[in-house]
């Protein structure tokens, strides 16, 4: 903790930028969690897949688009536009009882979320140019979200209460925008963009074809965001309707589950930056990641405590994953790069859009609980794309 005061404390600007993250971070995991269920009061299942597959394509359009918005109207006013329609969904999300509306504005809560995300990675590589402090920086930049992470599912599930209503939670998710709102006019109305880099889908493809670095950390960010996406979507479900814990006790779970970001993000970053490079602990990372996921499928207990250390385990490898796959990447770009950047960030919304699509077929063959088999299985493979990578260190 005290690294991370010492580290605000010479940010300068890049300390807003980490306020920001903070409450977007609040507004994010405020409801990350409670999507699936909340969607299922009006949808099934399946159309709960088909709903999050939909919103992530769009996304995917809609970031490969995002230089062209950037070189229009620049970092600024995009980010400003996409936070201020992602408060308006979310306060809709809060109120909503007409199931037209609520496809409409979950698509617009998704893609605006996915383009505020994107920007604030284009402001923060604009403000960060020194490699040797990049895995530090980002570490600190996860640090908030982790922060939020930790505390926020667990007051979501507070005011989610029993009898279940989720209206509350949704408008507390809105509020939590109107310090993002404010911090971006205050202090970045007068950001002066880079020249940009505008390249073609097809010249984003051959440049992810042709550099073994940025194909190998984007395959290994795919498979974490595929890990997100199923997880997100079905251990809400499984851990309320299978196994039968309250909102409350999620809220528990969810929170021993995170505090290994807190522990290992900004340390490994360090790691990284000053003695080992990212490769050694990425590999690790999925190797933990894979054989923890996998022992959920034999998990049969009903207590709080035990699925809360079982999900701790899949964390620790997956908070490795995350701070190296994010240190490793913003060292092979720069403040130009943003369409390899939008590279980076449409494998969130192309993984939401496959993962959910993938499971729905196999939920037609085998039970739920076979999906932390499959997804272990699944996360072994990036053992390959970690040893394949060229170590900066």
């Amino acid at each position: 903790m005290e690294y991370i005061l010492r580290h605000f404390h010479k940010a300068g600007v890049v300390s807003w930028l980490y306020a920001i993250a903070l409450f977007h971070a609040f507004h994010f995991f405020g409801i990350h969690y409670l999507d699936s269920s909340f969607l299922e009061q009006f949808l099934t299942q399946s159309e709960v897949g088909l709903l999050y597959a939909t919103s992530s394509l769009l996304s995917l359009i809609v970031l490969a688009s995002s230089v062209i918005f950037l070189t229009k109207i620049g970092n600024y006013y995009t980010a400003l536009s996409a936070t201020t329609l992602n408060l308006l969904a979310s306060l809709g999300l809060a109120t909503i009882t007409n199931v037209g509306w609520l496809f409409v504005l979950f698509v617009i809560h998704a893609i605006s979320m996915s383009v505020t995300i994107f920007c604030l990675d284009v402001f923060m590589e604009n403000y960060t140019k020194d490699e040797n402090t990049t895995g530090s920086v980002r570490g600190v930049f996860l640090f908030m979200a982790v922060l939020a992470s930790l505390f926020s599912p667990y007051i979501s599930g507070t005011l989610v209460g029993a009898p279940v209503n989720y209206d509350n939670a949704y408008l507390m998710s809105a509020l939590y925008l109107i310090p993002v709102i404010v911090l971006l006019v205050a202090r970045f109305r007068t950001f002066n963009d880079p020249p940009y880099k505008v390249l073609s889908l097809v010249t984003m493809w051959q440049v992810l074809c042709t550099n073994k670095n940025i194909f190998h950390i984007s395959s290994a960010q795919f498979l974490l965001r595929f890990f997100f996406s199923w997880m997100v979507i079905y251990l809400p479900i499984y851990l309320h309707i299978r196994i039968g814990f309250s909102w409350t006790e999620i809220g528990i779970i969810l929170f021993i589950m995170l505090v290994p970001y807190l522990l290992l993000e900004v340390p490994a970053g360090i790691i990284a930056d000053k003695w080992l490079g990212e490769k050694e602990l990425l590999l690790t990372g999925f190797v933990v990641t894979a054989f923890s996921t996998a022992f959920l499928f034999f998990l049969n207990s009903e207590s709080v405590f035990v699925w809360g250390g079982a999900l701790f385990a899949t964390r620790i490898g997956v908070a490795l994953i995350e701070i190296m796959n994010e240190t490793y990447f913003f060292k092979q770009i720069d403040g130009n790069d943003t369409s390899i950047l939008s590279i980076f960030h449409m494998l969130r919304p192309l993984a939401y859009a496959v993962g959910p699509f993938t499971a729905g077929l196999l939920l037609l063959a085998f039970d739920i609980q076979y999906l932390w088999l499959i997804l272990g299985g699944i996360m072994f493979l990036g053992v390959y794309h970690s040893y394949a990578l060229v170590d900066t260190r």
